[in-house]
């Protein structure tokens, strides 16, 4: 199955990006690249480029599948309140679904029902567009009753209205992960369907007034918004009010399934962008290490992170901002990190105790001393999924992810996926969790359009 010139860095399964079946798979080296390389008994070859810089990528993949080797318990769960939406997106991954009447919206006491029979510490409120519900205020209110941190992934609209967004606030939302596709009015046309600039800029805007915490939402593709990503750090770096930035590739889902391979990126190629944008002050090779440090303590910890997101930290510096390789010797903490994932796999407990013991000394910098208290809060804020982590100033999470869809899904990352999706029953009309966002996505996917 794989090309002659190809090096075979592991054996996995996906899908057929025609018929949707399921199909072995391979995951290649071939000179400088990674490809996802698949064969259909009916459509034959199909490949997909998942980084062009395979020296990292591979040796991540190694790490990856040594210490993410057994499942992990759901650590966050998105809650799709409603499929109901107030704008029309090119993109949007749910396509017909939003108006075919097979699932319907939980009620307040359905909500309460499923908070109180999981042990999870954080949520996501999602759909559809959660502020289309009436009752969001009440429904935010239940989760901060039970002690949860509570995040909303909202397109803005209602957000125009600076009284909305402080009936938010008072009702105790923790974040507000809002859409924003860069400052370029075309992107907005092409991904969203009109022109979205101005309203992101007033809802941003009144964000800021009332000081909720912001993640910017950024859907990236090829050739229409990926020059952008450079001026979204930037932005972000000088408004502390933002707490992260997510880069979300663009998945060929829903709306856009038939979307020319022309648009189609991958989180290694944002990077990349990235790198060339800032000058280099962000690197491809810095990002890689501190994605290492990221998983070590993922597994640690006990928690699921998918191989195909990426973490990395910036640290603001007046109107600016410096990576976190300035405080912390990332390359000098690498070869604990490998043996770390060396020996997880022979025996688990000494791993971890060698990771507390070797790691934190390894990482120290002089620089490491002006900020010891911040990055010691904050990561133990970021890991144990308490709040403090999304009220730091200091530090602006930067993440580069993308979700499954027909040509990039890779089944052996399906059962680490970190999202937990959660919606009501299309039989049984309960809610309850449906799946990780991955395996769910194609599974809509093969109900839409499998075997066509």
């Amino acid at each position: 199955m794989a090309d002659e010139k190809d090096q075979v860095l592991r054996e996995t399964r996906s899908v057929c990006p025609v018929c949707l079946e399921d199909v072995p798979a391979l995951v290649v080296r071939r000179n400088n690249a990674v490809l996802l390389r698949k064969s259909c008994d009916k459509h034959g070859w199909s490949e997909i480029v998942l980084s062009t810089r395979a020296e990292f990528y591979a040796r991540l993949d190694d790490m990856y599948f040594r210490i993410m080797d057994e499942e992990k318990p759901v650590g966050e769960y998105e809650i799709w309140l409603t499929l109901a939406c107030d704008t029309e997106c090119t993109i949007c991954h749910l396509g017909s679904a939003k108006s075919d009447g097979i699932l319907c919206d939980p009620s307040l006491q359905d909500v309460e029902a499923f908070i109180r029979k999981t042990p999870c510490s954080s949520y996501v409120l999602s759909g559809g567009e959660p502020t289309c519900r009436d009752d969001i205020f009440e429904i935010i209110r239940i989760f901060k009753k039970h002690g949860k941190t509570v995040t909303m992934h909202t397109n803005g609209l209602k957000l125009r209205d600076k009284g909305f967004a402080a009936q938010l606030k008072q009702s105790g939302l923790d974040r507000v992960n809002l859409q924003f596709d860069g400052f370029c009015r075309d992107s907005y046309k092409t991904l969203r369907g009109t022109d979205q600039l101005d309203a992101k800029l007033r809802q941003l805007d009144h964000l800021k007034l009332l000081d909720v915490p912001v993640d910017l939402n950024m859907t990236v593709a090829r050739n229409v918004n990926d020059s952008d990503v450079g001026n979204v750090i930037e932005y972000a770096a000088k408004n502390p009010f933002i707490k992260g930035v997510n880069f979300f590739t663009i998945c060929l889902l829903g709306g856009v399934r038939d979307w020319s391979l022309d648009n189609y990126i991958m989180p290694d190629e944002v990077v990349d962008h990235l790198e060339e944008k800032t000058a280099h002050k962000i690197t491809r090779k810095s990002v890689f290490l501190f994605q290492k440090l990221h998983l070590a303590m993922k597994s640690w910890q006990g928690q699921r992170f998918c191989l195909y997101s990426q973490i990395y930290l910036l640290v603001r510096n007046g109107d600016s901002y410096e990576p976190i390789d300035k405080y912390l010797d990332l390359e000098r903490a690498e070869k604990w990190l490998d043996r770390y994932a060396i020996l997880y796999k022979k025996n688990k407990f000494l791993a971890k105790t060698m990771l507390v013991l070797t790691v934190p000394f390894s990482l120290f910098r002089w620089s490491s001393l002006k900020l010891a208290k911040e990055i010691f809060l904050t990561s133990l804020s970021y890991f144990f999924q308490t709040p403090h982590y999304l009220k730091s100033e200091k530090f602006l999470f930067v993440s580069f992810s993308t979700a499954c869809d027909r040509y990039k899904i890779d089944y052996g990352l399906i059962k680490n996926c970190q999202d937990g999706i959660v919606h009501t029953d299309a039989v049984s009309g309960k809610l309850g969790y449906q799946g990780c966002d991955g395996l769910h996505c194609i599974e809509m996917e093969k109900k839409r359009y499998g075997n066509k």
